[in-house]
């Protein structure tokens, strides 16, 4: 597997993260005895427990749909995260730094391992800084800050749930505060919780009296902060945001992620919002799904976050010019990954806060429950700059909106969105198909890039070669006796190309290489990449066969496959024998009899 995480770190991390710990974070496991744990799967519906979790062997299994794997495999299954993110969450709960790399120089490990501490002492600073800002808007009722929030009727318990902080109104609080925790001043200026002035010669907090929302990578950890003004008239800028640090990239953030990402897997949905407000006022309102791009316009890094977690997006976008700017912006950028996108119309140009403070919980909801479809939005957005009532503005309406048709991978969806804009327009639905098929002709002859080789599928196994591979398989795991057997008397290209035929082949080189100890830890690695409910079965229970009855089982499982194969090559021989020249034939013939010999 390719990782950009050191094998050793890996390993740390598995070796104190305890998997029924870590699992029982997540979902209730009751003890089911023999160092097992139970509990309804998380993954699919069910009355009947069947998710299996055994701390004996660091993995779960669920006896109903299959799913299955080792703790990292939980988290991306969980969080809907990938394996680095995993890593990576898993390391900030049992405290294990990840360097950002592998390096064989001594002096440049050295120096990748200094660059994980300073990235370590930067998590370090938001998380005490975020705890700070948060206290000081709880002890201080009075404060503009405090007096603004109930103002715009957030409740306590709300502010708490978004860690919400006031800066104090003092030039340099943060920064004594940082010195009295231990930091450096290196340290946190380069946090950019405070700044240099131009002479070099003070120091003084870039948050001051300000409301402050602590801004959380994807694992949940404080990565930076944005701060909005309570003034009513102020000089200064409305939001002021942390700069981007080596903890801190705003073009991967969505702001709120780890609060919505359940609600976001649960309803398949998404709703991106422009800011911070209006995200906690959709969450308020039951809408617990709601995020926003993070103190820059949607990027592509973000929509490649929300896909693995969703396929579907509502755009809660301003009603402005600005605001249907940015969701074209977004469409350029989700149709392309095969998302199912609606708008909401907000009225009255007011945005989802507004509303809740107006409406309420039900009336910010009914509006989302209005949001429209593409094409919809697409109509309100070019309809209006045309006049559609003469052939030149039918036409330009129809080339700006099969733009972004053309960006939609699903073909049913393209179809039918053609269909109704046609209809919308007064167009036969054949001159708009026309007018699509001329522009992706002229496309695909100005770029035509390389097919690549079609992939063909295996065939499949007979039944009885998939018993006797995942029988083997469960012996050899079970004994290395066993495994060293195998290691001698079948060979790699005896093996089937199926997930199971793989990992047997696995564990074979894991014996020849001595390190039969380590196979079920590496074949847990190879399930990560190749999912199998069989091979997650295997790896969570001993083998199914009776005791004393394991070498007998071998021994047919290797005649079975044996056959098997002679029977392959036989065929083989066969059909070159059809189309082999005379001379060609008796070498033919001689291998088909030291086949039956």
């Amino acid at each position: 597997m390719n990782r950009a995480v050191p094998e050793a770190i890996v390993e740390e991390i598995r070796s104190r993260c305890n998997i029924v710990e870590v699992i029982r974070s997540y979902i209730p496991l009751k003890k089911a005895g023999g160092g097992t744990w139970k509990a309804l799967c998380p993954f699919h519906n069910e009355k009947t427990p069947s998710f299996t979790v055994s701390e004996a062997r660091g993995r779960y299994h669920c006896f109903g749909c299959g799913a299955g794997g080792d703790v990292f495999k939980f988290i991306m299954e969980w969080e809907r995260v990938d394996f680095p993110n995993a890593i990576h969450l898993l390391a900030s709960k049992c405290g294990v730094i990840v360097p950002e790399k592998t390096y064989s120089d001594p002096r440049e490990r050295e120096q990748a391992q200094r660059r994980a501490g300073r990235r370590e002492r930067l998590y370090q600073i938001n998380r005490e800084f975020a705890e700070w800002y948060a206290l000081l808007l709880k002890n201080n009722p009075e404060w503009p800050v405090s007096r603004y929030l109930t103002g715009r009727g957030i409740p306590p318990e709300t502010a708490q749930q978004f860690q919400l902080g006031a800066a104090p109104d003092s030039w340099d609080a943060a920064f004594i505060h940082g010195k009295e925790l231990g930091f450096t001043e290196d340290e946190l200026l380069e946090s950019g919780l405070v700044l240099k002035s131009e002479d070099g010669g003070r120091i003084y907090d870039r948050f001051r009296n300000r409301l402050i929302f602590p801004i959380w990578n994807e694992p949940g950890r404080v990565v930076g902060f944005s701060a909005r003004t309570v003034e009513a008239e102020t000089s200064g800028a409305k939001y002021v945001n942390s700069p981007e640090t080596p903890v801190f990239k705003k073009s991967n953030i969505l702001y709120a992620l780890p609060l919505a990402r359940k609600a976001i897997q649960e309803r398949n949905l998404a709703i991106l919002c422009e800011g911070q407000l209006d995200t906690i006022a959709l969450h308020r309102a039951g809408l617990e799904c709601a995020v926003a791009p993070q103190g820059t316009a949607f990027t592509d890094e973000q929509a490649r976050i929300l896909k693995r977690y969703t396929d579907r997006v509502c755009l809660a976008f301003d009603s402005d010019a600005a605001g249907k700017k940015a969701a074209a912006r977004a469409l350029e950028l989700l149709l392309p990954l095969d998302f199912e996108v609606k708008l909401i119309r907000f009225p009255d140009g007011r945005d989802p806060d507004e509303i809740f403070r107006a409406a309420g919980a039900a009336g910010l909801r009914e509006i989302v429950d209005d949001a429209v479809g593409l094409l919809d939005f697409l109509c309100d957005l070019i309809f209006p700059v045309h006049d559609r009532g003469t052939p030149f503005g039918k036409s330009r309406i129809i080339g700006e909106t099969l733009h972004y048709l053309r960006k939609l991978s699903n073909p049913v969806a393209r179809e039918m969105y053609i269909r109704d804009l046609s209809s919308r327009l007064g167009v036969s639905p054949e001159t708009v198909f026309s007018a699509y098929n001329r522009e992706t002709r002229t496309r695909a002859n100005t770029f035509r890039p390389a097919a690549a080789p079609a992939e063909i599928p295996p065939a499949a196994a007979p039944a009885i070669i998939e018993h006797a591979e995942t029988t083997l398989l469960e012996i050899a795991l079970l004994s290395e006796e066993s495994a060293g057997t195998l290691t001698r008397r079948l060979a790699a290209e005896k093996l089937t190309s199926s997930v199971i035929g793989r990992a047997l082949n696995e564990l074979i080189n894991c014996t020849l290489n001595g390190e039969w100890e380590q196979a079920r830890r590496q074949l847990s690695d190879f399930e990560r990449d190749h999912p199998s409910p069989e091979l997650s079965r295997i790896l969570l229970r001993e083998t199914s066969c009776k005791p004393g009855q394991a070498a007998k089982a071998l021994e047919d499982c290797l005649a079975a496959i044996d056959r098997h194969h002679g029977k392959l090559k036989r065929d083989e021989i066969m059909e070159k024998l059809r189309s082999a020249a005379p001379e060609e034939k008796p070498g033919l013939m001689r291998q088909l009899q030291e086949l039956a010999s």
